[in-house]
């Protein structure tokens, strides 16, 4: 490896038949930062503006050549979860930063024309009202993510896959990054874990629930986009920006950290895709249909949570249990809750700020799907608008830690929540 010759490794040869592969190798810390958030998508982004915003120096590292996660990498491409799909829904739960961004969105003209979702309300998203779901152009959201996060002078590293954390003892300091670079780290006062899947977490021994122990999974999908639609099709099942739509496409079960599975599933998924457009250009009509764009990935939806000071369960989330610390509000839908789909009867559930703390680990603050939930409220707050208000939150948090010096573990949640509402997040206080 260029990174380990660069930094001086030692490495012993290892016979066919072994077992094991040992690496000895010092890596060098190519930078600093007061706060280094681990995971371009929806929450890595607010994270980012939100801890630059409240005064941390911050990095925001990113694997692909762009930002926006499974909304722009994975074409899922709408945001859900601004409030509720159904009656009651009066209040827009998720607002502050990640508003910010929707506005971005609609200034570039970003917002889909429309989708297929059942609307029984009516919101003008132009005007900052946000409905329950803005569908959107991928393109578009790369742009108005960068136009944020440049706005508020966060530092950014793309093309750099986080391996693993810097750990001194249980605190983490920093990450180690690989990319074509070679391998380096970052040092960092707090790490912030967007990676969805909490790789950071899990690697500096946080311990986690998965559905491998618990016996529930939210399937993966492969998104794609197809052109020539013909205007009579409306939405047709999907999200519609002119002759485009965006659709949900083949699916597929087991373990989204197993690589070979994950090979598994791009292969299977992809060559199930061709199949059927080549069976819709078939049909009266349809002949123009052409396959315009497949995801970077096959959408992952569910992996690990990790466990926090506090796990939110299934009932605190149907009861919209209030809680002290409350840093977010999810309103999404539970998409597959015993088989349906589940509409919460009030206007959203609190998560607390200690399910952003991992257990066993410093100087870590957890955002996104990963956040200590059980399975049910995790479905819900998984969504890409919740996700962004963790974002929010975690973002604050962090920069609070970082400039006070007080671990994220013993931050004033009155003074968090104090930063959250003066930047128009809504909790409900």
């Amino acid at each position: 490896m260029a990174g380990a010759a660069a930094s001086g490794a030692a490495v012993a040869g290892a016979p066919q038949n072994a077992k094991a592969y040992r690496e000895t190798m010092e890596t060098p810390i190519v930078a600093r930062h007061q706060v280094i958030v681990a995971g371009g998508g929806p929450s890595g982004v607010i994270a980012a503006v939100a801890a630059a915003r409240s005064g941390a120096d911050t990095l925001l590292i990113e694997r692909y050549s762009f930002l926006g996660g499974n909304g722009t990498a994975g074409l899922m491409t709408c945001y859900n979860g601004f409030r509720n799909q159904r009656a009651p829904e009066t209040l827009q739960t998720v607002k502050g930063i990640p508003a910010e961004y929707i506005a971005e969105l609609v200034r570039l003209g970003g917002v889909a024309e429309r989708d297929n979702y059942e609307r029984n309300f009516t919101h003008d998203v132009a005007k900052g009202d946000i409905p329950y779901t803005v569908p959107f152009d991928p393109e578009a959201a790369k742009m108005a993510s960068l136009n944020l996060i440049r706005k508020e002078g966060v530092k950014l590293r793309l093309h750099s896959w986080v391996v693993g954390p810097m750990l001194d003892g249980a605190r983490v300091t920093g990450v180690v990054v690989e990319s074509k670079s070679g391998r380096q780290a970052i040092a960092a006062d707090i790490v912030i874990d967007c990676t969805g899947d909490g790789d950071i977490a899990a690697r500096a021994g946080a311990p986690f629930m998965s559905p491998a122990t618990t016996g529930d999974r939210m399937p993966m999908s492969l998104m794609y986009r197809i052109g020539g639609v013909p205007a009579a099709e409306g939405a047709f099942g999907g999200i519609r920006i002119r002759d485009r739509v965006v659709r949900w496409g083949p699916g597929f079960g087991g373990d989204g950290l197993d690589v070979e599975n994950l090979t598994r599933a791009e292969v299977e998924t992809r060559v199930k895709l061709w199949e059927q457009i080549e069976q819709l250009r078939k049909k009266p009509g349809m002949e123009s249909i052409a396959l315009l764009d497949t995801p970077m990935s096959i959408g992952v939806r569910e992996t690990r949570r990790i466990e926090g000071e506090y796990t939110l369960t299934e009932k605190e989330a149907i009861a919209g249990t209030r809680f002290p610390d409350v840093i977010a509000i999810s309103s999404n839908p539970m998409p597959s809750y015993k088989g349906k789909r589940y509409f919460f009867q009030h206007e959203g559930f609190d998560i607390p700020y200690r399910a952003l703390v991992p257990k066993k680990v410093e100087g870590l603050v957890l955002s996104g799907r990963c956040i200590s939930c059980e399975q049910g409220p995790f479905q819900s707050a998984r969504s890409m608008a919740p996700a962004m208000a963790v974002g929010h939150a975690s973002g604050c948090a962090a920069a609070m830690a970082a400039t006070t010096g007080v671990p994220p573990r013993k931050l004033s949640v009155k003074a968090l929540q104090k930063l959250l509402v003066s930047q128009k997040a809504e909790l409900r206080m």
